[in-house]
């Protein structure tokens, strides 16, 4: 139940949805001009508000951690899944957050992880598409990383399942000590969280940058962007699912 209310809630933090929902409620369900012009007022303002690139980076931009430089060697590296995708003949792609992959493949080359633990189960509701992290461990081996050297749980479904699954795979394979955690940098904060109530000591890692500390040209001030938009939505769910973790102890 708890997964799918997640999912019930992520359509829901979607201000783009707001957007079109306003609409759809002027044009078909207002007979009052007052009440359409309020509405109509309403989603115009969604659209600037939520569409201004620079308020969404600076936002953004305070949420993320800076990035983190390793300078020790750690047992095994958990890296959270949410980067791959699945076509209708269940052939796996990278999708844009795939440069979790490429920052857990890097720190296992540079030495600074000795095993990968890949975290992610299916995000569909009825669990009908493969397990993330089963296709995820075949392409580190593809990267030339040692089969004995990459371990997978594939049932977790939300980041809470993420940690306790993790902690019963450390725990089997007897890896001591803190463990460095790879996952998004939005996701930093609310990860970290809800890792260390496994009592494991774990060093978070940031990657996948949704913002940087960039340069703005003068049209990105003043002219809303759909694509804008349509990102609040993971930052929107980091907040409220700490939140929600917080209140529940669950995220």
């Amino acid at each position: 139940m708890f997964f799918i209310l997640s999912k019930l809630l992520f359509f829901l933090l979607n201000p783009f949805n707001w957007f079109l929902a306003i609409l759809i409620i002027a044009i078909f369900f207002t007979k009052s001009a007052t009440r359409k012009k309020r509405l109509y007022i309403t989603a115009i303002l969604i659209y600037f508000l939520f569409g201004n690139r620079f308020i969404f980076n600076k936002l953004v931009n305070a949420w993320q951690p800076e990035p983190v430089q390793l300078h020790l060697t750690y047992p095994a590296g958990i890296v959270l899944g949410g980067f791959t995708m699945f076509d209708k003949n269940n052939e796996g792609f990278f999708n844009s957050s795939s440069d979790r992959f490429i920052e857990t493949a890097k720190l296992y080359h540079q030495g600074t992880i000795k095993k990968i633990i890949v975290s992610g189960g299916s995000g569909s509701l009825d669990q009908s598409r493969p397990k993330e992290a089963s296709f995820v461990r075949d392409e580190f081996i593809k990267q030339g990383i040692p089969a004995s050297d990459v371990f997978f749980e594939n049932q977790s479904r939300n980041t809470f399942e993420n940690a306790q699954n993790c902690k019963k795979l450390l725990d089997s394979l007897n890896i001591q000590g803190a463990v460095v955690l790879v996952t998004s940098a939005m996701h930093v904060r609310r990860a970290s969280l809800i890792f260390k109530t496994t009592k494991r000591d774990i060093i978070p890692y940031p990657g996948n940058y949704e913002e940087i500390n960039m340069k703005f040209s003068w049209d990105e001030y003043i002219i809303p962007d759909i694509e804008t938009i349509i990102h609040w939505q993971k930052f929107l769910k980091e907040i409220v699912g700490l939140a929600v973790y917080k209140i529940s102890g669950k995220g």
